[in-house]
């Protein structure tokens, strides 16, 4: 029993937050954060995977993204209909202004998008065709001044935009060197040197705002009074650990499915 307390806690405060009148938040920017998938899938269904378990296919803006990209293959959200030649993104059907096709590319008869990481050239490709895909993770930088619990508040009435409802809450990362996600946008745009992500210490354990998200074992468990929430450092990728009381910019992402 005592070992399941600190899960109990953070239920009870996602309760409290959830619970708390809903009013509305100041939108932010979004910043890319790249989840590989390797199962093979048709384009459409990738495409629906994506929107379930992230956000949805990545859109890939400028040619500094696709060299970043260029260790990765798959689908892409690049895609035309058939009544009409024009490419868009699958993320709110955005007209796309940037292409990186590989030479005779594309194929008039094939209407979607992957990425080889052979040659990080794009290659237009039956539909129906099963590849890996890349989904984007849909980070949010809130450019506001919160405390912790103030900013897990306003994530939760952050609208859901695009083609999925599932709601907003402080960002979940794995690491926080994490190189599929573009720190630098972080770093060059948050008016805070820390952001706030969704970690909280919690009777002796650190815990993700997401009850089966393990948190790393490297943070320290031995804190400062009051010095129980984490934030990351755009600027050195680490993980810092401050007052909750401090007002920070956040980072938020969407709520994991079940």
């Amino acid at each position: 029993m005592e070992r399941n307390i600190p899960r109990l806690l953070l239920i009870h405060l996602i309760f409290v937050v959830l619970s708390t009148r809903p009013c509305a938040a100041t939108p932010g920017l979004s910043v890319l954060k790249v989840v590989p998938i390797s199962n093979p899938y048709s384009w459409a269904v990738a495409q629906n995977y994506c929107r379930w378990h992230h956000s949805d296919l990545i859109t890939i803006r400028t040619q500094q993204q696709a060299d970043e990209l260029a260790p990765y293959e798959g689908w892409i959200g690049l895609y035309s209909d058939t009544s009409s030649p024009e490419w868009k993104w699958s993320r709110g059907d955005e007209r796309a202004t940037f292409f990186n096709w590989d030479s005779n590319e594309p194929d008039p008869s094939h209407h979607c998008v992957l990425m080889h990481n052979s040659a990080p050239k794009w290659k237009s490709e039956d539909c129906s065709s099963s590849q890996p895909f890349l989904c984007d993770e849909g980070l949010i930088l809130v450019q506001e001044n919160k405390t912790w619990e103030e900013a897990l508040v306003h994530c939760t009435q952050l609208e859901a935009a695009g083609s999925t409802t599932r709601p907003y809450q402080l960002a979940i990362l794995s690491e926080p060197n994490d190189n599929l996600m573009d720190t630098e946008k972080i770093r060059l745009n948050a008016t805070t040197y820390e952001v706030w992500v969704g970690l909280r210490f919690l009777a002796g354990d650190w815990l993700w705002m997401s009850p089966n998200t393990p948190a790393s074992s490297d943070l320290p468990q031995c804190l400062a009074e009051q010095q129980h929430c984490g934030s990351l450092v755009p600027r050195n990728t680490e993980w810092k650990i401050m007052s909750c009381s401090e007002k920070r910019n956040f980072l938020s992402s969407r709520r994991p499915t079940k």
